[in-house]
């Protein structure tokens, strides 16, 4: 046996990316960009749109010379919202020219260099696949343009999807792929952290960390939760805990020490944030995913004790009004209730929500109402429900629920095999990971699915209102198998006979 994992390419640049052609031109743009910096001081009003043009014309020149820096920019700036909160502050959109760059890349290595794009077609097929189901739902809505508004948004995630899988070329690339999300819960959760801790609720830290007082449980005076820069403190709660499986990974099987230091803030940061959300929904979703990492790696004994220990010192200081909240979650149960639900506000929305919406689908169980159309028929279905006294349009509470009431059996159907055969893909590329003893990549793929078990958990709770984090995991996962692949080819490659083991 000559290797035991596959070996890095020196440079997977294309020559004209290292060559002194590509020096000179960063020369020419470094001084264009000199002398462009005194007239865009007095052009633009606001600070900010300076600072990211000259931030993003770095970043267009660091992603020119090496395309792995851009894909590790994408992923970070979808899991933080980076574009978004930007666009709030007054500046201009970053994601679609950073897009459109990233393209232009795969595009001219291509066409120039014959470097072919990692294999896609497959994910692009579910992908449209799925998206065909919710287009078909404009020959029946009662309001397209809500179905437009859907539709748009779930193609520009589809182009995320397919440039992620076109750009995941190798371990190396996955392994700081998986890194990019761990930052992104160290950026946001840091800011939330201590946004928490210093009761500077007021500023929301350029749109990063959102907070507002809000009823904790009914009989408890309102406290403020964060939100991060989604403004939600749920589907805040939701995005931080698909990232503590892979922490548990890292902090346990990452080979840089230095990383793992890394996995304790990240862990200790986006734990803190979810317990300062106070989501019972990411509770009971963190602790099936968290469970599902400990039955892979069960803990010695002492670290039981000393785990139990702490919950005995760190429990009673707990706020009442966490507590409270938390033994409110078997009311939520159906069958575990001990009292009506609609003593509690936010179960009257949701189960008010809920109901309606098992209404509509039992009027419309094959193809649903049409993207986007729950809001518009909710007060129709809930009425005369006596839960809900609201005149505003509801949300389903339940993602698997939304897709039933607006795309149908027939939708579900596609997206639960979509899903099944995401994760049996997952499953074979661990397998292969192992076969070519790359164990770590086997943890670490087990880890990104014990988060996205978690964050879909969470789904029974949440409908898909912010669909981006979703899609850029499922990107990830679709480039996994990928990755596996080209890792045992390039193993076999490299033994005597062909063998694997």
């Amino acid at each position: 046996m000559l290797v035991n994992t596959p070996q890095e390419e020196p440079s997977s640049q294309p020559d004209f990316f290292n060559s002194k052609w590509m020096n000179i031109i960063f020369a020419c743009l470094a001084i264009a960009g000199g002398a462009g910096v005194a007239a865009a001081l007095a052009v633009f009003d606001n600070p900010l749109k300076l600072v990211l043009l000259f931030g993003g014309a770095a970043a267009a020149m660091v992603t020119m010379r090496n395309s792995e820096w851009g894909l590790l920019a994408l992923v970070f700036m979808s899991y933080t919202r980076f574009s978004d909160v930007m666009v709030r502050n007054g500046a201009p959109s970053t994601a679609q020219p950073f897009l459109a760059l990233l393209f232009l890349i795969i595009f001219m290595r291509w066409m120039l260099y014959n470097q072919k794009p990692e294999p896609w077609l497959k994910p692009a097929v579910w992908i449209f696949i799925y998206g065909m189901v919710g287009v078909a739902t404009f020959l029946y809505a009662d309001d397209v343009l809500r179905v437009k508004n859907g539709v748009v948004s779930y193609f520009k995630d589809a182009i995320i999807v397919v440039v992620v899988v076109m750009m995941m070329r190798s371990p190396k690339m996955l392994h700081r792929s998986m890194w990019a999300l761990l930052f992104a819960g160290i950026f946001m959760a840091s800011i939330t952290t201590w946004q928490q801790l210093t009761g500077t609720f007021e500023n929301d830290y350029l749109g990063f960390a959102k907070a507002g007082k809000m009823q904790i449980v009914s009989g408890v005076e309102d406290d403020y939760r964060i939100a991060g820069p989604i403004g939600d403190p749920n589907f805040y709660s939701q995005v931080l805990l698909t990232l503590i499986p892979l922490g548990m990974d890292r902090l346990w099987n990452e080979k840089n020490k230095k990383l793992r230091w890394f996995a304790i803030w990240q862990l200790s940061v986006c734990m803190a944030s979810i317990f300062f959300s106070f989501s019972r929904g990411a509770f009971l979703s963190l602790a099936f995913a968290s469970l599902l990492m400990f039955i892979r790696r069960p803990p010695k004994l002492m670290s039981v004790i000393i785990i139990v220990a702490l919950a005995i010192v760190i429990v009673p200081t707990l706020p009442a009004s966490y507590i409270a909240r938390l033994e409110t979650i078997p009311e939520a149960i159906p069958g575990l209730a001990k009292e009506d639900v609609r003593n509690e506000a936010s179960f009257r929305g949701r189960s008010s929500a809920q109901q309606a919406g098992i209404r509509m689908f039992l009027a419309n169980p094959v193809f649903g109402l049409g993207v986007g159309n729950f809001g518009n028929h909710y007060q129709e279905y809930a009425r005369d429900l006596g839960l809900d006294n609201s005149r505003w349009d509801q949300a389903p509470h339940n993602m698997y629920l939304e897709i039933l009431t607006e795309k149908g059996l027939f939708g579900l159907s596609v997206f639960g095999a979509m899903m099944w055969v995401l994760f049996r893909d997952m499953n074979k590329a661990r397998k292969k990971f192992r076969e070519i003893k790359m164990d770590d990549f086997d943890g670490l793929v087990f880890g990104f699915q014990a988060g996205l078990v978690g964050y879909m958990i969470a789904g029974i709770f949440l409908q898909l209102s912010y669909p981006r984090f979703f899609w850029i995991l499922i990107a990830i996962a679709y480039a996994i198998p990928n990755v596996a692949n080209k890792a045992y080819e390039d193993y076999r490659e490299a033994q005597p006979n062909g063998e694997t083991a």
